[in-house]
Formats: C-alpha cells, structure tokens, sequence
C-alpha cells in the first residue's frame, strides 16, 4: 500500500504529471474513418456495429473498463466500512453507519443493493460484447476474435469475483442469460468460485490463441493497462486474478491444491523476481481524470467523511512506525466524534483526485505468494516473503517477523501485512472473513454487529419472486 499510490515513473509517468483520460484515450485509438454514432459508448446499437465492427469493440471494451472502474469506488467504501477499516459519516445521513453495522441483513436496508445491479449491468455488457464479436464475423480474424473473447472472459471473472465476494456464503447468479428478462439460478458459494476459476482459465486458452494485438485499445494514460495491452501481456492480468481467486478458495476449504493452484498461476503472472521500491507498484489500474466527460476518484471527493477506524492506531500488530501508517491519513476537519473507534484522522491514500486505484498489484501478489507457500510447506519462504513486503512497502530494518509457530501464528502475521499493505483497497473484510477472523472486527457502537456477508436487495428478490419458480427464489429472500 503506498499512500499516495503513484504509478513507477518508470513505467508511465507520475500521476501528478499525467491525468488519465480513460475514455478520450482508449477511443481514440479506436477511430477509423467509419464512426459510431452513439450517446453512450456502453450502449452500440445494432445498427453502428454492422456498420464498424471494430469501432463497436473499441466503444464496448472502453464501457466495460469505465464501468469497472465506476463501481469499484462504491465496493471499497463498503468493504470498508463492513471491514471497519473506515467509517463514513454524513452528518446528513445516518444511515451510512446504521445500514452496515446494524440493519445489513435488511433487504430493504441502506447499502443492500451494494455490489450488486451495477455488477450484473457491467456483466450484460460484456455479453452484448461477446455477441459482437461473433456478429463481426469474417471482419475479425480468428486471432483478433479469441484476443477480445479472452479480454472479455478476464473481465467477466472479475465482477463475478467482487459480487461472490460481497454475498459470500448466500452465493450468487453466474450466468447472464441471452434473454435480459430471463432470470438465472443463484448457484453457492463454491459453485460461484468454480465457474469464476474455469472463466479465467477460459480466458488464459482464448488470449493464448489472441495474437499480438487486441482489435481495441486499452486506456494507458496516468497508469491504467500500461505494460498490459496485448493478449500476450494481458495473459499475466489473467494469472494474477487467477491466483487471487486460488488463494481464496484454498482458504475457505480447498486447501493445499488450491494454494498450489495459486503458485503456478503466480509463476505465469507479472510477479517479480525480487519486490523493490521501483516495482512496488507494477500492476493494472482503475483510472481517473478531470477531462470533460470523465471521472475523478470518488474516493478523494468524499475523503473529508472517511474516517480511519482507531484500531489503525491502537491494534498491537500494527507498528506505528511503519509507513503505510504514518502515510495513510491526516488530521481530519474540525468535528466532534464521540465513539471510541474512530479516531480524529481521515484517509489520505487516494489524495487527489485522478489517483488510481489498483486492481491487482505486485505488492498482492508477493502476499499471496507467502500464503501459497506457508500452506505448501514452505514456511521459510513465506515468512521471508513478509518480512520482505515489510522492508520495501513499510520501511521496516531487519526482519519484523520470525517464522511462526503453527498456522495460526502466520495469519497473525499475513493479515497484519495484507492489512497494511492493502488498506482502503477492498480486501480487508474479505480477508478476516476467509480466515475466520470476523469476530476480531470491533463491533463499533451499541447494538451493532460485524456482517459477514451483504444481502440480495429487495427489488432483486421482488423480481425473481414474480416468476412463481420456488427454484429462482434468491437466498434470505423474505
């Protein structure tokens, strides 16, 4: 975790320098002298991408990249506050505190929507992208055709993964039906992770048969998809995830055949030989800019109301020496608090407002490298691994950590490093959560409780009670 999460100069150029233009960039690589005409570059219309199949693929896989990056702010906030990292207050809206840690297994409560609708729209995206490609027929070579199926299928794992890791053991729908008024089976848990792994690893055969070049560009400007941008280096995108996606399955029953899973998938990634303070930050990004049309990060727009759990500051495996620590806030705005656990700074890790914020980066994956290695009988890797990320992300001298007793003792010591090096970045509720951790969460006030996973909201359940199939019924579901 850096706290001002700059991208290596080395590798695009300082964010300070450079705004990323997410759109205006990715589509003008894509112009040809037949234009699309659209107001919404998510939404082509039949009609446009008959006429320009290429430009209909470069407007589609711009959609389905913006969107994921405009969903992303709303998932760390709540895996925030549902991880109480942070807690958001505005004074206006109590419900930003009540709707996580009271009334989150209210189907109509604030929040329960949360990761959802916006998820499965981004999915409908990427299937009406799927059809394009096959409705470009001979003006795609067949490498040109695998090279964005693969691109697609990446992606299509990755808003799977965010929405099995916000329902957790409720699971969800993996499926996205041809007919949109169609309503698709909420598989489980283990179901969901199994057809999120085989879509990565659909994904990995279709961009090994891609070619050298996508049929669209994507967005490099300020950090995004630099070094990533061909089936071949997109290939490493697809491994990374993949060895996520391992390392949480292998944590919640798996085992070591998942964590083994995991270390091949991280052999074929971007990982690193060695992690230093030039590569700390190698990795795909979710992009930000002030250019008309564009977006800045929500994230530093409502900084001023994300407040940093005290526990930050109080909890003994967090040593207020370390970097991440003494970077992570600043003295938040004259207010009165009056709850113990939370403390009088508010996040600075995002703090302007074209920061990127990371989908996967080098510094994870030498984390879940230790993890996969500790569970593999590794133990003196791993641990030389922590101390490691400590060193060149925390500024740690010598070794922080000696090598743990027993399995209990290293998860000690990895959450305390995920916790630090992944902060404010989605990943800290789902982490105490897959080591049976929750209870470890401060509550947070009276009548509260810590949540393990969110809802299905209402109007979801509202629409799949309609259909009168006891079978299409959603989970906790009234």
């Amino acid at each position: 975790m850096r706290a001002t999460h700059m991208i290596p100069t080395n590798l695009t150029g300082s964010v300070r320098r450079a705004a990323a233009v997410l759109a205006a960039g990715a589509l003008a690589a894509g112009c040809t002298d037949k234009q699309l005409v659209t107001a919404n570059p998510i939404n082509v219309t039949p009609e446009g991408a008959a006429s320009n199949p290429l430009g209909a693929l470069q407007l589609q896989a711009t959609g389905i990249v913006a969107s994921e990056r405009d969903n992303t702010l709303g998932y760390i906030r709540d895996v925030a506050l549902f991880g109480r990292e942070a807690y958001f207050f505005q004074l206006q809206d109590g419900r930003w505190v009540t709707g996580y840690f009271r009334d989150y297994n209210d189907n109509t409560s604030f929040g329960a929507g949360g990761t959802w609708g916006v998820r499965y729209t981004n999915l409908r995206n990427i299937k009406n992208f799927y059809a394009s490609i096959t409705a470009a027929g001979s003006a795609l070579s067949t490498q040109q055709a695998a090279a964005a199926r693969g691109f697609g299928q990446t992606m299509e794992a990755l808003q799977l993964l965010y929405l099995i890791n916000t329902r957790n053991d409720l699971g969800i729908a993996v499926e996205v039906p041809d007919d949109p008024q169609a309503v698709a089976p909420v598989v489980s848990r283990d179901s969901a992770f199994r057809y999120i792994t085989n879509t990565l690893d659909a994904g990995l055969a279709s961009l090994n048969a891609g070619g050298s070049t996508f049929p669209f560009a994507l967005p490099t400007t300020g950090g995004g998809f630099t070094g990533f941008t061909t089936p071949t280096t997109f290939r490493q995108v697809n491994r990374a995830l993949k060895a996520r996606v391992e390392a949480y399955r292998a944590s919640i029953g798996c085992g070591q055949t998942c964590y083994q899973a995991a270390l091949t998938a991280l052999g074929q990634s971007f990982i690193t030989a060695d992690l230093t303070a030039g590569n700390l930050d190698l990795g795909v990004y979710n992009i930000f800019s002030t250019a008309a049309g564009d977006a800045t990060n929500g994230l530093w727009a409502n900084r001023n109301d994300m407040y940093v759990n005290m526990t930050l500051f109080t909890d003994a495996s967090v040593p207020q020496t370390d970097t991440r620590v003494t970077t992570a806030s600043v003295a938040a705005p004259s207010r009165s608090q009056t709850n113990s656990d939370v403390s009088t700074r508010i996040f600075n890790i995002y703090p302007e407002n074209t920061t990127p914020i990371p989908i996967i980066d080098n510094e994870e994956l030498w984390l879940l490298r230790a993890e996969a290695l500790w569970y593999t009988g590794d133990r003196t890797g791993a641990t030389a691994i922590l101390n490691r990320v400590a060193q060149v992300a925390g500024g740690a001298t010598g070794n922080r950590y000696t090598q743990a007793a027993n399995d209990a003792g290293f998860v000690d010591q990895l959450l305390a490093e995920r916790r630090l090096s992944l902060l404010l970045e989605g990943h800290r509720w789902i982490d105490v959560r897959r080591f049976g951790r929750l209870n470890t969460l401060p509550a947070g006030g009276q009548g509260f409780t810590v949540a393990s996973r969110q809802v299905i909201p209402q109007a979801e359940c509202v629409y799949r009670d309609r259909t009168g199939d006891p079978a299409l019924k959603g989970p906790g579901c009234p």
